[in-house]
């Protein structure tokens, strides 16, 4: 009906940029730019000291001129780029005539944050919409809010627009600044079930906050974290430390599901299957439904969060996986006592055992010893 299409329409102008939306603008730099020689760098005056962080005038532009984008990188959030020396000779490149390919340059690596409302759109192709803003190359060149234009050898334009300036682009001269501290990306490391927990169990906050901590996993920000626990059936609010391991699965599960799904439809929003929560959840709207089910709003963690009481119950979902994962197991309790016991026979490692010598014991006072080691045995077994 019109309130769905209403809905869907007002997904579109609010949704911010996340793992699968930064995924996008990778993509499309591949597509159109990866490969090819920067021709031109252009930043409109006067620079925007907020969205370029530390970058004097002419040091961006230096950096990127006459280098090749070999390739465009994301980890969580988190874009860069890696350059090399323009790799052309008469017009041939040198894998083609026959030398070594350069190596790539790591003095300066571009770094790029799209915060908010960033996004970088190619000359040409249509673009995504954050809030009220229309990132698209379709129309007037360069576009509203531009930032930075980098052209290519190959006629491709990229532009990187920002309409809030909550995004950030640095030079940055080692790649462990640009992602050193960030968790594993759930698009290509996804951690084990083990390893997932093991990032959580500990951590005493809200596990919509513990979603969203780029430190422990990395791209999950506010509409993801709130499709996740909605699918995973967890409220919001629960402590991550008081999760049972059946629910640190069931939200494991649907990260992967998530980010997958958003990926393969390349984040086009009106690709997302019908029963997402991400189509209606936004804006706080009096009476908002998914499949049916009433949406509440709150906040958690300082951000707004729509969820599903209906669904999402603060009900014990059985004991922490923290206790499980220390919890003692019988096999090894035995293997311990086994242990203790033998221990009590020293022996010296690297070196050979000292001969026994005759003992002055009678064999009945041996033999409780006997049969402890003996017990100690059947224990081990």
């Amino acid at each position: 009906g019109s309130s769905d299409c209403n809905a869907r329409l007002f997904s579109r102008a609010r949704a911010m940029p996340e793992l699968p939306e930064v995924e996008r603008a990778r993509r499309l730099i591949h597509d159109h730019a990866v490969g090819h020689v920067i021709t031109g760098v252009h930043r409109p005056t006067p620079l925007d000291d907020k969205v370029f962080v530390n970058v004097p005038e002419g040091a961006f532009e230096r950096a990127l001129l006459h280098k090749t984008l070999r390739e465009s990188h994301r980890h969580g959030k988190q874009l860069w780029w890696t350059l090399a020396d323009d790799d052309t000779k008469g017009g041939i490149k040198k894998e083609e005539s026959g030398e070594d390919a350069p190596s790539t340059s790591s003095a300066n690596i571009p770094m790029f944050h799209l915060g908010m409302t960033g996004a970088f759109v190619a000359r040409g192709v249509e673009g995504l919409q954050y809030y009220n803003s229309k990132a698209s190359g379709m129309g007037d060149w360069p576009p509203r809010f531009t930032k930075l234009v980098v052209t290519f050898a190959n006629g491709a334009e990229l532009a990187y627009v920002d309409p809030r300036r909550f995004g950030k682009i640095k030079l940055v001269p080692e790649l462990k600044d640009v992602i050193g501290g960030l968790g594993p990306d759930p698009y290509h490391d996804m951690p084990n079930a083990e390893d997932f927990v093991k990032l959580f169990a500990k951590r005493s906050i809200a596990i919509k906050s513990a979603l969203m901590d780029q430190k422990l996993i990395a791209g999950i920000g506010n509409w993801m974290a709130d499709e996740i626990l909605y699918r995973a059936r967890v409220h919001p609010e629960c402590r991550s430390n008081e999760l049972s391991v059946t629910q640190f699965a069931a939200i494991r599960e649907q990260v992967e599901y998530v980010v997958r799904v958003a990926c393969e439809a390349n984040s086009d929003h009106d690709l997302f299957p019908n029963d997402w929560l991400f189509h209606v959840r936004w804006g706080k709207t009096e009476g908002a439904k998914v499949n049916g089910d009433a949406i509440k709003f709150i906040e958690v963690g300082g951000r707004t969060t729509a969820y599903v009481p209906k669904l999402q119950l603060k009900t014990d979902g059985g004991p922490p996986a923290i206790a499980a994962s220390t919890k003692t197991s019988p096999t090894k309790k035995r293997q311990a006592a086994a242990a203790n016991l033998t221990s009590e026979q020293p022996t010296s490692v690297g070196r050979r055992k000292a001969p026994v010598k005759a003992s002055t014991q009678t064999p009945r006072a041996r033999l409780p010893r006997a049969a402890a080691i003996a017990a100690a045995s059947a224990l081990a077994r």
